[in-house]
């Protein structure tokens, strides 16, 4: 029998829970039938380093087996390598992670042949069918393969440069399993913390946010590095540190990729800063806006060739889309970056005051009160509006977003001063009220 509530691991952009209450082997095995009655073919298989990650991938590969599709079990391995696997040896794939979430959760993200990403109503079929009477078919094959040595060749074929000083905070994740050797391989001096994989995270936890990167600032100016970055728990989001300890934003590090390996069109999601729009406009070129979610990034580097994409989270695509959203490959892009402009802290423009407010709003009006806001106000600013409502005062914006997830409608400020920022978060919240109000006394 399913458990209570099983429906709710079905998200937009993954499959994901909590293992022991959402997650079972016996789930994910209906999981990997499911899976391969909605796409026959071969899958590569791999997985974080959570403990609970192991009898997941083992109970999703005996599903897609079972559902007659053939599996390449390629094991413990950054998702960088499942990512090369789909877009480079053409598998099918599903990685077992729960990205920067606790050592708690897992799930599972899924790709095509060719490395598009399996998200929204390509998950839905799959829910679909999770919840269908599923017939077993002839089973398909079973192989393993070492596929980090092909990866590794792989990226110390876009290095370059050598000699820098570097320092990695690998979280305790999958990423730890190649970054600081493919580093020192390529010639630079390497000082690594929270390198060994943990499953339980417990260096600075799975996800790299600037106040848990303290260790890593400090080991940067003790060892008057040029640069640190830090990798989430799988190993495709990564965070910049300045050689002064600063903590960049992903604007910034963007800024200082395009000051090192040229400008050109950049992909950005809608959260991201004027101040990246500012710098790629003045130098002639475009700013390709996509809804926030790392899908859109990939899918619209892929059909537009621009040269950088990057997510306000810390998810870029490098090399126009070498490799789509690897962190490792980002890691390298960005080293090459920072040989060629010297100091980091140099080139990096300032970031503008950014303020977050959120509304609880519940979910059957979320997206009405964000569309009721869009008719109201079209008429007096510039919109965007293909994530949400983004609207554009002069050198400042507001972003209106109703969460995919949650019974609430996020706004997020940008103006130049913290009281400009400020004071437009508490007026578009305060709308964000009103227009609630209106139409719950409306339904």
């Amino acid at each position: 029998m399913l458990p209570r509530g099983i429906e709710n691991i079905f998200r937009l952009y993954d499959i994901r829970g909590v293992y022991g209450e959402d997650l079972s082997p016996e789930i994910f095995a209906r999981i990997g039938i499911a899976l391969s009655r909605y796409a026959r073919g071969t899958y590569a298989v791999g997985m974080d380093g959570r403990s609970s990650s192991p009898p997941l991938l083992h109970a999703l590969i005996s599903g897609i087996i079972s559902g007659g599709s053939n599996v390449v079990d390629v094991g413990l391995v950054p998702i960088g390598a499942i990512m090369y696997a789909t877009l480079h040896k053409r598998f099918a794939a599903a990685y077992v992670t729960a990205s920067h979430l606790p050592w708690r959760w897992n799930g599972v993200k899924l790709f095509k042949s060719g490395g598009d990403p399996i998200v929204a109503d390509e998950i839905q079929k799959i829910k679909e069918l999770f919840f269908s009477n599923l017939n077993l078919e002839n089973p398909g094959s079973y192989s393993r393969i070492d596929i980090l040595p092909e990866y590794e060749s792989f990226l110390l074929s876009r290095t370059e440069s050598s000699g820098l000083r570097i320092v990695l905070d690998c979280g305790n994740g999958a990423a730890a399993l190649v970054a600081p050797r493919i580093l020192r391989d390529a010639g630079h001096e390497v000082y690594a913390i929270n390198a060994d994989v943990d499953p339980r995270f417990p260096g600075r936890g799975s996800e790299p946010l600037p106040e848990r990167l303290s260790d890593l600032r400090n080991e940067v100016v003790k060892r008057r590095a040029h640069f640190g970055v830090a990798f989430d728990g799988d190993g495709d989001r990564t965070v910049y540190v300045d050689e002064s300890g600063s903590v960049l934003t992903a604007e910034q590090a963007a800024v200082v990729m395009l000051e090192g390996m040229g400008y050109g069109d950049v992909v950005a999601n809608v959260e991201c800063s004027n101040q990246l729009e500012k710098m790629v406009r003045e130098r002639g070129h475009r700013i390709l806006w996509v809804p926030v979610g790392r899908t859109f990034m990939v899918r619209e580097i892929a059909r537009s060739g621009a040269i950088l994409g990057v997510e306000s989270s810390g998810h870029y695509v490098v090399w126009k889309n070498m490799n789509m959203d690897d962190g490792l490959l980002t890691m390298l892009y960005f080293t090459e970056s920072v040989a060629k402009v010297g100091k980091v802290s140099e080139v990096v423009p300032p970031q503008y005051p950014i303020v977050r407010t959120k509304v609880h709003v519940p979910d059957e009006l979320k997206f009405k009160v964000v569309e009721a806001l869009r008719r109201e106000l079209e008429h007096r600013y510039e919109i965007i509006a293909i994530d949400g409502l983004k609207v554009v005062i002069d050198d400042s914006w507001v972003l209106i977003r109703a969460s995919n997830t949650e019974p609430l409608v996020r706004i997020t400020s940008e103006a130049k001063d913290w009281d400009t920022a400020r004071r437009l978060a508490d007026e578009f919240t305060a709308k964000v009220s009103s227009t609630l109000s209106e139409l719950s006394r409306g339904s």
